[in-house]
């Protein structure tokens, strides 16, 4: 087992991972990375979220975005609406 770390970024935010999580091997810290970014990326803004995946070495192995079906599902709950964007009352 070795130790992954797994970064976030929003816009100007970072969030350093300092614990990581112990996985078989890079490919399954690479799935569980997408799996971060598509499960946050459900209520975050899409256009800014990424997940930096380390090993433990702290080499950059991956920047990982949330999926595309992720995104289509985050705007169809929206109705189509995109993040950030302002609502109008029906006049």
């Amino acid at each position: 087992m070795q130790r992954y770390f797994f970064d976030l970024h929003w816009d100007d935010e970072h969030v350093v991972d300092e614990d990581g999580i112990n996985h078989f091997d890079e490919g399954s810290a690479l799935y569980y990375g997408q799996r971060i970014a598509d499960k946050i990326g459900r209520d975050a803004d899409y256009g800014s979220l990424k997940v930096e995946v380390f090993n433990s070495a702290h080499r950059l192995l991956a920047t990982i975005l949330p999926s595309i079906g992720r995104r289509h599902e985050q705007q169809a709950l929206l109705g189509g609406r995109q993040i950030g964007a302002q609502l109008h009352a029906a006049a």
